[in-house]
């Protein structure tokens, strides 16, 4: 009976405790670099992106330019985004979490001044898918965590 008793206690234990022992579970917050994909610079590093949440909403802002000047502006945006320093803009706007992925959001492209659908799926810690669709067109590219 002894044995028993000490079997159950021990299972409850281990239930009550294994909660605080879970990691906290990975995000795409944090300051990711985003690759060239197209051209000679194929590859390089074109943008680093600091993703940021606020109210369950997920936002990424551009923290550095790899490839161009520090003081580049968007010279094809349109609208108020037009000639506007590329360093500190917002790209990456209302993506929410749903079911381990990020949807429902867009993202800007500077090179093109375009906006498109976007979703994002945490592949791994480090490496971070990034769906852009326009219509029923999706082009999937991959940026990695910044250390």
């Amino acid at each position: 009976m002894k044995k028993v008793f000490v079997f159950v206690m021990a299972a409850v234990m281990l239930l009550v405790f294994s909660g605080f022992s879970k990691a906290a579970e990975p995000s795409i917050t944090g300051i990711w670099s985003m690759p060239v994909v197209k051209g000679q610079d194929k590859g390089k590093e074109r943008f680093q992106v600091e993703i940021s949440e606020k109210d369950g909403i997920y936002y990424g802002k551009i923290v550095k330019l790899s490839i161009l000047p520090a003081n580049a502006v968007c010279k094809k945006c349109k609208k108020e985004r037009q000639d506007k320093p590329l360093m500190g803009m917002l790209m990456l706007i209302n993506l929410k979490k749903e079911a381990g992925r990020y949807v429902g959001g867009k993202i800007y492209d500077v090179d093109e001044g375009k906006e498109y659908k976007c979703n994002m799926t945490l592949i791994s810690p480090d490496k971070l898918q990034v769906t852009a669709c326009v219509m029923f067109i999706c082009d999937s590219h991959y940026w990695t965590r910044v250390k």
